[in-house]
């Protein structure tokens, strides 16, 4: 249901494999999709992931249909309902301060806890088709999965109001002017396009990439003064680091660097 693969140097490529059921996600799939992310975290050559879907969507999110019962069987097996949904969770990147760049490819439908996820994401690139939708509150629940938190810091709020109070579908194209996605591409180019992005990010200086993301996700939680503050401590970081010298040698040698000392 959930595949990896090393498509390039230094890339990861997660796909949500489920095509029958246009990629919507049971329990195992959701577990599955969280050891993926441990697996981006922990792995040694992997610098930024890429997040897609089999087929012509990105993922229905839930799977309605077996979903409730998945957590009930769980539950009745012993294992406890915060354990399962801490696995639901971590599969949508709620709380999971990924240290590393994620990309979203986005074709066809996005929606439930597919979008949860992409909106989790740092950079998100869309086919010309590609729709989004949170559609809980229409099946009597919400979207918790990080959206009720996060959406109206990403997008305007009135905007964010209106996809989690009526779970309407959105074009990417007013999913971009609404800034929720970076590029509107050729319906079946999301993955390309989104696999070159990766590329030239798998290619920079891995310590200085993790450092710029995690100064800006810990900026976000903070003020204006306090965001500099830790600006000012990741620089510091960066500039006593290996990687600037080995970064100015290969400048002033006229080669690629090596980053192997990151």
């Amino acid at each position: 249901m959930i595949t990896t693969a090393t498509p390039s140097a230094g890339v990861l490529l997660i796909t949500i494999d489920g095509t029958r059921r246009r990629n919507a996600l049971d329990l195992d799939a959701f577990r599955a999709l969280a050891a993926a992310w441990t697996e981006l975290e922990r792995s040694d050559s992997a610098r930024v992931a890429l997040v897609t879907g089999n087929g012509t969507d990105f993922s229905a999110g839930a799977d309605l249909s077996s979903i409730g019962s998945g957590i009930t069987q769980a539950v009745r097996s012993g294992q406890s309902a915060a354990g399962v949904w801490a696995d639901i969770n971590r599969a949508v990147l709620r709380n999971a301060g990924l240290t590393k760049p994620v990309i979203a490819a986005v074709e066809g439908i996005c929606f439930g806890a597919g979008m949860e996820m992409v909106g989790a994401t740092d950079i998100r690139i869309a086919g010309r088709s590609a729709r989004f939708a949170l559609p809980e509150v229409r099946h009597g629940a919400v979207a918790s999965g990080g959206s009720l938190a996060r959406l109206a810091r990403q997008i305007p709020y009135a905007a964010a109001m209106q996809i989690l109070l009526t779970g309407q579908e959105v074009s990417a194209t007013r999913m971009t002017e609404l800034g929720f996605v970076n590029e509107v591409v050729a319906d079946g180019d999301a993955r390309e396009r989104a696999l070159a992005i990766a590329r030239v990010i798998a290619d920079n200086a891995p310590t200085a990439v993790r450092a710029a993301k995690r100064a800006v996700t810990s900026g976000l939680n903070t003020d204006l003064p306090g965001a500099y503050a830790i600006e000012d401590q990741v620089s510091k970081e960066i500039l006593n680091g290996p990687e600037l010298q080995e970064g100015t040698r290969a400048f002033m040698e006229r080669r690629a660097p090596s980053w192997r000392l990151g």
